[in-house]
């Protein structure tokens, strides 16, 4: 399969409007709003035959939009790198 099919065409910009539809713009990797891209979970230089899913993708800031309030550019910084979940502490410090 083509790794394009998972950047255009009708099947990818539905499941895309999907996502956005289903988890807003808050990126997933800042925690800030705002987001833009959508940012595979697994990325497609892992897996290229997964299926074009929205649920398989979350929002995410790019190239092309950048966070407001922290400036990361999240969906690159990530790449191929796995997702790690925030450290959570037992009481607000």
């Amino acid at each position: 399969m083509s790794r394009n099919r998972h950047r255009s065409g009708r099947p990818y910009l539905r499941a895309r409007r999907q996502m956005f539809a289903m988890f807003g713009d808050l990126c997933h990797l800042c925690g800030h709003y705002g987001a833009r891209e959508a940012d595979h979970l697994v990325p497609i230089a892992v897996d290229v035959d997964q299926p074009v899913d929205p649920y398989g993708m979350r929002p995410a800031h790019g190239s092309s939009s950048p966070c407001q309030v922290c400036g990361r550019k999240c969906n690159q910084e990530r790449g191929t790198g796995a997702i790690t979940a925030p450290l959570r502490t037992s009481q607000d410090w």
